[in-house]
């Protein structure tokens, strides 16, 4: 079973979720949670964290 980690930003009615995965992680939205998953490649996640972090964007 996949544990999944609730972003800090999430409202109670909008929340995104996490998950360490094999390839990376797996990010999910907790009212459609067996809809549609996103696999992210590690350095792919990493680069968007670190873009949101220093608040230089990423598109």
């Amino acid at each position: 079973m996949r544990s999944w980690r609730k972003s800090s930003f999430s409202e109670n009615t909008n929340c995104v979720e996490v998950s360490p995965c094999e390839d990376g992680v797996v990010v999910r939205d907790s009212k459609c949670c067996d809809v549609f998953l996103l696999t992210v490649s590690l350095p792919c996640w990493w680069y968007f964290l670190t873009a949101i972090q220093d608040d230089r964007g990423i598109l």
